[in-house]
């Protein structure tokens, strides 16, 4: 039985005060090696600055005579936003709520947004299916199910981790198909909550199911519990992918229809192909399919799965680059999204922000994303003693207008404060948090 892969140890990212020389190390320090510092994003178009919470400014790094600088240099920082001085004049530290980042094409990425957006996939020959070892496969999913034990050399580490899981999790070997929900109000509700996720894939998806016109694929999209939101193919391969409910309604995550692309990317966090006896379940072994994850630019969750499949002898290495590639034009889509709702919370909250100079101001986005946060709000948020760190990837789900009752789960000290709608030209894009602890 192969080796399994030891556990890992995560360190934790520095914790964000007023921003020094120190701290700027030990930031260099964590995501050295994760595509969080300039020397490994600058190839992808990354440039080292600085976001300002309070007035939603983003600052390119700068020596002190406003030349650019290839790191990350506080001394160019405007006077306004500095703290302390060394002696020699350099800057040693700087206000609460500077946060060190990159801008991209006039957008600003957190150092985790940058590494997320720069993560370079894993070693091919191990993310990619061998058709002509299916019956070795087959042979090895049988002596599994008997004693848990598989020859090592040819299982690739994602499928023999998949199939633990599966055993683990008590998933029916002989399972025929995937369950489905066949009610439409249950799966139109689900989907509202996805409205994001389905507009930003609908150009991707539309265009896909132009390339694979008179083909044997199928292109699904999956919300993150594995939910099929949507599907396009013609109706011969639709017809055949009823037969085991991959579509709409079909229910693809790991713990329930087994190693599939879909559930097993999902489960894994990365693109995942398959093929044929790859699956866990018997009545999935004649299909191949290929997925990649989709994540939030805000802040890197999972939102979702592109997922490419077909009957094994359809079979292409290269569907699994063309889900990356959907999964990667989806996520363009969402954060072109995610920097209009940044940007329409900075104008719209100009003047409350000029206006409001004793209180402590947090706005948010319509998806209860932090845009902007005032001096006051660090000190007011101590003394309410919540826990809330003030970053452009900071997220109160309390505050998201298109959950349903959010605020019924709100933390107890948001209760407590006023909260006024946020609005531009006639529509509600965000929300203002005025922060008071006289309660």
């Amino acid at each position: 039985m192969p080796t399994k892969k030891p556990d890992t140890v995560e360190s934790t990212p520095p914790i964000r005060g007023a921003l020094t020389l120190e701290g700027l190390q030990e930031e260099n320090d964590f995501y050295r090696g994760k595509g969080g510092i300039s020397e490994e994003n600058r190839a992808y178009g990354f440039k080292p600055a600085f976001y300002d919470m309070e007035t939603g400014t983003s600052y390119a790094s700068q020596f002190a005579n406003g030349h650019e600088a290839p790191m990350h240099v506080m001394d160019g920082l405007p006077d306004d936003v500095v703290l302390t001085r060394h002696i020699d004049g350099k800057v040693a530290a700087v206000r609460p709520g500077i946060i060190s980042g990159f801008v991209q094409r006039g957008h600003f990425y957190t150092r985790e947004q940058a590494a997320l957006a720069t993560a370079q996939l894993r070693d091919r020959t191990q993310m990619l299916s061998n058709p002509h070892q299916h019956n070795k496969l087959l042979a090895a999913w049988e002596k599994f199910l008997v004693d848990e034990e598989y020859p090592g050399d040819f299982i690739r580490p994602v499928v023999g981790d998949s199939w633990r899981r599966c055993y683990q999790s008590q998933i029916d070997p002989e399972l025929q198909y995937a369950p489905i929900i066949s009610d439409s109000d249950q799966l139109e509700q689900r989907r509202v909550l996805q409205a994001d996720l389905l507009k930003a894939a609908n150009p991707i998806m539309q265009r896909a199911s132009q390339i694979l016109f008179r083909t044997d694929s199928l292109i699904l999209l999956a919300d993150a519990e594995g939910l099929i939101l949507d599907v396009k193919a013609d109706e011969r391969v639709l017809s055949q992918a009823t037969d085991i409910n991959l579509v709409e309604g079909g229910v693809w995550d790991e713990k329930t229809a087994g190693t599939n692309a879909i559930g097993t990317a999902l489960a894994a966090a990365e693109p995942v192909q398959l093929y044929g006896a790859e699956h866990f379940c018997a009545g999935i072994k004649h299909w191949t399919c290929s997925a990649d994850v989709i994540r939030d630019p805000h802040d890197g969750r999972v939102l979702g799965a592109v997922d490419l499949s077909g009957l094994t002898e359809t079979y292409q290495s290269n569907a699994l680059d063309f889900a990356i590639m959907a999964a990667r034009l989806i996520e363009s889509n969402l954060a072109k999204d995610y920097f209009r709702s940044r940007q329409e919370v900075i104008e719209a909250t100009r003047t409350m922000f000029m206006g409001w100079k004793t209180e402590g101001l947090l706005a948010f986005d319509r998806r209860g994303r932090l845009v902007r946060a005032n001096q006051h709000a660090h000190q007011t948020l101590k003394l309410l003693g919540a826990d809330l760190v003030l970053s452009p990837q900071c997220r109160l789900p309390a505050l998201d207008l298109e959950l349903p009752l959010a605020m019924a789960n709100a933390p107890v000290w948001l209760e407590k404060q006023l909260l006024l709608p946020i609005e531009r030209q006639h529509e509600r894009v965000g929300t203002l948090v005025v922060l008071s602890a006289q309660h």
